[in-house]
C-alpha cells in the first residue's frame, strides 16, 4: 500500500515562496514499479495542474518527488497515483509559516473567556508534532515527544486532548496575530508551537544539553524540520526568566547567538524575528535588572538586523505577569502590523523608537523642560488621560521626583520638572521599575518603548568634570527663636546650640528639612567640615529657598536675603582656593515663616587635567561633621 513518510501532512500548510508558490519534496514507501502521476484539486487550481501530472517514478517499493509552483491557497487535496494505486492528502495549504517561541507569554496564559473564533485557513503545528485547526490553547506540553517540555512521558492523544478542555487559560497572540496576517494578506497562516513558560535564554541556548537530554532549540529545530519548510518569521517573547544580574549581563550575547544558529540551521540568513520587550511585573524582586532586559531589548534592533521589537508595557495582565487575553489580541495587533510591514512590504514606519532626549531650562521658573524626541511616530504620541510613565532619575538610580508634567507634542514627550532637578546627574526613563503605569502610545497603537535610564542632551554630551559629592550629612540646629536678623548674627556654634547629627537621603541630595520647620518662625544652623588632602581650587556649588548665609573657616562667604522658592541645585557658585587641612563650613537659614524647606550644596575641583579625569588620578575632598 503506498504510503507518505514525510514531506506533506494532512492539514499542513506549505511555506510559499514569492510569485513561484510553494515547494514540498515527498517521499513514501509501498509503491509498485512504475511512473508517479499528481492531481491537485480544490478551488481556483490553475490550469498547468492537470490531472495525472507525471511527477516522478518508483524505485525498489520507495518514491521521492517534488512538487514545485504549488499556487496559494487552500485546502487542496493531492492524489498520488502509481499504476492502479492511489494515495490522497485530503487537505493542505500553502500561505505563510511562523515560529512562536520563547516562554509562557507567548505559550498563552489569558483566561479562555475572549478566544477568537477558530478559522479554517488558520492551522496549527501543535507540540505533538501534528497539524491540526488551530484553537486555543495552542500548546500543551505534555504532547511533545521531546523530555525537555515534560518531566514523566508523552501524554497519548487522548490524554492531550483532555488536559487541553481542561485547561482554563491558555490564550496567546498566536490565532489573533493569524487572523490579522490573513486579513492583510489573503492566504493561510501556519503556527509552529514551541513556546515553553519559564525558559530562560540558557534554556533555549543552541547544543545545551541538562540531564542528557537535548532543550529548548534542539525541539524546536526537530519540529521546524518536521514541517520541512522555510519559515516567513519568528514571533518571540521571552525575557522574564533572565531578570537576574548574572543572567542579564548575558541576554545580548545569548540573543545574537540564538538568531544566528536559528537561520543558519534552516539557511535563511536574513529570517526576520519580531521580538516583544517584556512588560510589567507585580511581587518582590529586583527592578534593576527587570529594567535592564527591557533596555537591551530596546537596542536589539540596532544590534541584529531585521529584527524588530514591539513593546507590551502597557497591556493589561491577568495575573502578576502573564497578559490577559485582551492584551494578547493588542499584542497581536502590533506584531501583525510590524510582520506586514517587514515580511509583506506595506509602507508603514516601524513601532517608534527613541531619537534623542535633549534639555531647555527657564530660570524664571526654575523649571526645567526636558524634551523626548521619537522617530516613526504615527498620528502624533497621545494618552488616555494624563500621560505617565516617564521618570528622571539620578547617577545611582534613584527616582528624583521631579517629572511633574508630560505634555506631548505630536513626536515629542516633553517633561516639565520642577528645579531641584540637578541636570549634570540626571537621567531619563520610560517604564521605571517593575510594575510602572505607562500609557503613551502613537496614533496606530504603537506603545513607546521603556528605555532607560539615558543621559540627558545625549546630542550635546556633557564634558566631563570634576565633581564632588552633594555634602548630605551635617551638624543640624532644631528650629531657633533668635531675636537678631539672620544678617546680623555672627557664626553660631552649631553643636553648643544642640545641634545634632542628621543625614539626608532624598534622590536629588536635597538637604530637607521641612518637616521640621513647616509653620515655624525662627532660624536654623548646619556645620561641616571639609577635609582636604592637598591644596586645590574648587568651585563651591549651592542653591536655597530662603534667606541664607554661607561661612568657612569663620569668614562669611555668601549671604542673601532674599532667598525664595524654588531651591535650585548649582544655581549659585563661589570659587575658593584651598589649602591642605580641615576647614569648617557653616550655613545659616531664616525658616522664612515656614516658607523655606533647605538646601543643596556641593563642591567642583577645577584644577583637574583631562588626563587626571580619564585615568582617576585626582584627590577628593572628605566630609567629616
Amino acid at each position: 500500500m503506498i504510503t507518505i513518510t514525510n514531506g506533506l501532512a494532512e492539514g499542513q500548510v506549505l511555506q510559499r515562496r514569492g510569485r513561484h508558490g510553494a515547494s514540498v519534496t515527498i517521499s513514501g514507501s509501498g509503491a509498485r514499479p512504475g511512473v508517479i502521476t499528481a492531481t491537485l484539486s480544490g478551488r481556483r487550481v490553475p490550469t498547468g495542474w492537470q490531472r495525472h501530472r507525471v511527477v516522478g517514478k518508483t524505485r525498489g517499493g520507495a518514491f521521492t518527488v517534488t512538487l514545485d509552483q504549488l499556487p496559494v491557497g487552500g485546502p487542496y487535496r493531492l492524489t498520488l497515483t502509481v499504476g492502479d494505486e492511489t494515495l490522497t492528502v485530503k487537505s493542505f495549504y500553502v500561505g505563510d509559516l511562523w515560529l512562536l517561541a520563547g516562554q509562557s507569554n507567548m505559550e498563552g496564559c489569558g483566561a479562555n473567556i475572549a478566544n477568537p473564533p477558530s478559522h479554517p485557513l488558520i492551522r496549527a503545528f501543535s507540540m505533538r508534532r501534528e497539524w491540526r485547526l488551530a484553537e486555543y490553547p495552542l500548546h500543551i506540553m505534555g504532547e511533545s515527544p521531546d523530555r525537555c517540555h515534560h518531566v514523566a512521558r508523552q501524554l497519548t492523544r487522548e490524554e492531550g486532548e483532555a488536559a487541553r478542555r481542561a485547561r482554563p487559560n491558555g490564550v496567546g497572540c498566536g490565532i489573533w496575530f493569524a487572523l490579522e496576517m490573513l486579513r492583510a494578506g489573503g492566504v493561510p497562516q501556519g503556527l509552529i508551537c514551541t513556546a515553553h513558560g519559564g525558559t530562560s535564554m540558557s534554556q533555549w541556548e543552541p547544543g545545551q544539553i541538562i540531564d542528557g537530554e537535548p532543550q529548548m532549540y534542539a525541539s524546536a529545530l526537530a519540529s521546524l524540520r518536521a514541517v520541512g519548510q522555510p519559515i516567513s518569521g519568528v514571533l518571540w517573547y521571552q525575557g522574564e526568566s533572565d531578570t537576574d544580574r548574572a543572567s542579564a549581563a548575558l541576554y545580548v550575547a545569548r540573543m545574537k547567538q540564538l538568531v544566528a544558529a536559528l537561520r543558519r540551521d534552516l539557511r535563511q540568513p536574513a529570517l526576520p524575528w519580531f521580538t516583544v520587550q517584556i512588560a510589567r511585573v507585580y511581587g518582590p524582586g529586583e527592578a534593576e535588572s527587570w529594567n535592564l532586559i527591557q533596555e537591551y531589548q530596546r537596542q536589539l534592533p540596532g544590534l541584529i538586523r531585521n529584527l524588530s521589537v514591539v513593546p507590551a508595557i502597557d497591556l493589561p495582565l491577568d495575573d502578576g505577569v502573564h497578559l490577559s487575553a485582551d492584551g494578547q489580541r493588542l499584542l497581536a495587533d502590533r506584531l501583525a502590523r510590524e510582520a506586514r510591514r517587514v515580511v509583506y512590504g506595506l509602507q508603514e514606519p516601524p513601532p517608534p523608537s527613541l531619537r534623542k532626549i535633549g534639555r531647555r531650562v527657564f530660570t524664571k521658573t526654575g523649571h526645567c523642560l526636558i524634551d523626548v524626541e521619537y522617530a516613526n511616530v504615527v498620528g502624533g504620541l497621545r494618552a488616555a488621560g494624563e500621560p505617565l510613565g516617564f521618570r528622571v532619575v539620578d547617577a545611582a538610580g534613584r527616582d528624583t521626583e521631579a517629572v511633574f508634567r508630560v505634555s506631548l507634542h505630536d513626536h515629542i514627550a516633553r517633561l516639565h520638572c520642577s528645579g531641584n532637578l540637578v541636570l549634570a546627574d540626571a537621567r531619563v526613563c520610560y517604564g521605571l521599575g517593575r510594575a510602572p503605569v505607562c500609557n503613551i502610545t502613537d496614533g496606530r497603537g504603537h506603545a513607546l518603548p521603556v528605555s532607560g535610564p539615558l543621559d540627558i542632551g545625549a546630542a550635546r554630551p556633557l564634558p566631563p568634570r570634576a565633581w564632588l559629592p552633594y555634602i548630605t550629612t551635617w551638624r543640624v540646629t532644631p528650629p531657633l527663636t533668635v531675636h537678631e536678623p539672620l544678617d546680623q548674627i555672627a557664626e553660631p556654634d552649631v553643636a553648643a546650640l544642640g545641634g545634632v547629627v542628621r543625614e539626608y537621603t532624598q534622590a536629588n541630595h536635597f538637604v530637607n528639612e521641612h518637616p521640621h520647620w513647616e509653620r515655624r518662625a525662627g532660624q536654623a544652623y548646619f556645620a561641616a567640615v571639609l577635609d582636604v588632602p592637598e591644596p586645590l581650587k574648587v568651585k563651591l556649588l549651592f542653591g536655597y529657598d530662603g534667606p541664607f548665609r554661607l561661612w568657612l573657616d569663620g569668614k562669611e562667604i555668601w549671604r542673601d536675603m532674599a532667598g525664595i522658592n524654588p531651591a535650585l541645585a548649582d544655581k549659585h557658585e563661589k570659587a575658593l582656593t584651598l589649602t591642605a587641612g580641615k576647614h569648617p563650613l557653616t550655613v545659616g537659614m531664616d525658616l522664612n515663616r515656614g516658607a523655606a524647606w533647605g538646601f543643596f550644596l556641593r563642591l567642583l575641583r577645577t584644577d583637574v587635567s583631562r588626563q587626571q579625569l580619564a585615568d582617576g588620578g585626582w584627590k577628593k575632598i572628605a566630609y567629616a561633621i
